[in-house]
């Protein structure tokens, strides 16, 4: 009878709703996740002054985007382990510091190569700060609606970031671009104080690695692993190369830079939205079937920007567009904790970061050199629609895959 009580009371405890450090812990990483992405987003709305004023092209731009990608990717496991092993709580904190410094410096640069030296300092600073230690930091404190929190994680992202772009545009016509970047480079530095103030010692859940764990006893050898990570490198390979070029794109089309600016807004906000919905799906469907839905929706919207010109028919690609993106990030969490060990996730979502980071820094410059070659974005969506296809295939795979052991 005893034995009987104590496993209604462990379900009870599963059940029940969490307690209000991991609700505290859940708004520290929508605003980690937001400082992550809120880079590319805001600078893309402030690459033609820079460009201009250097007289650079656009694959010079891309060469320093892709320095910084390097420097994610060299950080990103090792950030990784870190989360596992000591918490996320100073992993995070740790990127908004090193994110400030670096925006700060890239609001006073004077040359290509001082460009360069501080996107290793924004690389190492987003390596920290993304969705791999505040996922972790969310999955190991929710137990009950853990889709609905992950998802709550990148909406909240999006819903933020859709303050950005206007944000940027407004300071960009009020005072130029260095100020700008001056005053996001204010708002990283009192992120990673406050995170380090309010995140208190309540960053490391149930969950967490009490014994140092290896790169060498992830499951290498699992065909599941590397299809996800296949299915990841098409796909962060399209989302980013579109949201780095995207403002670029609609004013080479003739529209206003605020017009652009607006469809981009459209298409971070209506993620607020998607990322819990698909939070949600996954705690009812498993988060495989939703990740092969997101996927097919990327496929799809991929075919409209080659083939939507009008304000009007963006506008439905950035509801659509938005709904579908916002998903990826969310499920990758939920999909690595479906389907391995939960007590290595900061390892293994900095694993596939890395490969994810890879594909960014290609995409981004294969978009940037198509554009430098034929005068068009075009030839590169088509491209990356017939990428997209491919990526249907693992997820196709992983969905029809074993049962799951990380639940």
């Amino acid at each position: 009878m005893d034995a009987e009580v104590a496993v209604d009371d462990a379900r009870a405890g599963e059940d029940a709703w969490p307690p209000l450090q991991a609700w505290a812990a859940l708004a520290v990483g929508v605003l980690a996740v937001t400082a992550h992405s809120a880079l590319s987003i805001g600078t893309s709305v402030l690459m033609k002054p820079i460009l201009a004023e250097f007289g650079w092209d656009r694959s010079a731009w891309a060469a320093s985007m892709t320095t910084r990608m390097l420097a994610m990717i060299a950080v990103v496991t090792w950030a990784g382990q870190l989360t596992d092993r000591i918490g996320a709580r100073r992993v995070l904190a740790a990127g908004g510091l090193l994110m400030g410094a670096g925006i700060l410096g890239m609001s006073a640069i004077e040359s290509w190569n001082q460009l360069v030296l501080v996107s290793v300092v924004l690389g190492a600073g987003q390596a920290c700060i993304g969705s791999v230690a505040a996922s972790a930091l969310v999955l190991r404190l929710f137990k009950r609606r853990r889709g609905v929190a992950i998802g709550v994680l990148n909406g909240g992202d999006n819903l933020l970031n859709s303050l950005v772009p206007p944000a940027a545009a407004a300071g960009l016509a009020a005072w130029g671009w260095r100020p700008t970047l001056g005053g996001f480079a204010v708002v990283y530095l009192l992120l990673g104080a406050a995170i380090l103030k309010v995140l208190g010692d309540h960053d490391v859940g149930p969950e967490a690695v009490r014994r140092r764990v290896t790169l060498r006893e992830l499951p290498w050898s699992d065909q599941r692993l590397w299809m996800l990570i296949f299915a990841y490198v098409c796909t962060y390979a399209w989302i980013t190369s579109i949201q780095i070029h995207f403002h670029a794109f609609q004013t080479d089309l003739g529209k206003t830079p605020g017009d652009a600016s607006e469809l981009l807004s459209i298409q971070i906000l209506v993620g607020a939205l998607g990322a819990p919905l698909f939070g949600w799906l996954a705690e009812r469907t498993g988060a495989r079937a939703a990740l092969l839905v997101v996927l097919g929706g990327l496929a799809a919207t991929s075919v409209m920007t080659w083939t939507v010109t009008s304000y009007q028919g963006f506008v439905v690609w950035a509801v659509l567009h938005g709904l579908v993106n916002s998903g990826v990030v969310a499920l990758l969490a939920l999909v690595v904790h479906e389907l391995f060990d939960p007590a290595q996730i900061g390892r293994l979502m900095g694993l596939t970061f890395v490969f994810c980071m890879a594909a960014t820094m290609a995409g981004n410059t294969f978009s940037a050199w198509v554009f430098d070659t034929t005068g068009s974005y075009l030839p590169a969506w088509r491209a990356y629609t017939g990428i997209m296809t491919l990526a249907l295939v693992p997820a196709w795979m992983l969905y029809r895959s074993s049962p799951t052991v990380g639940t």
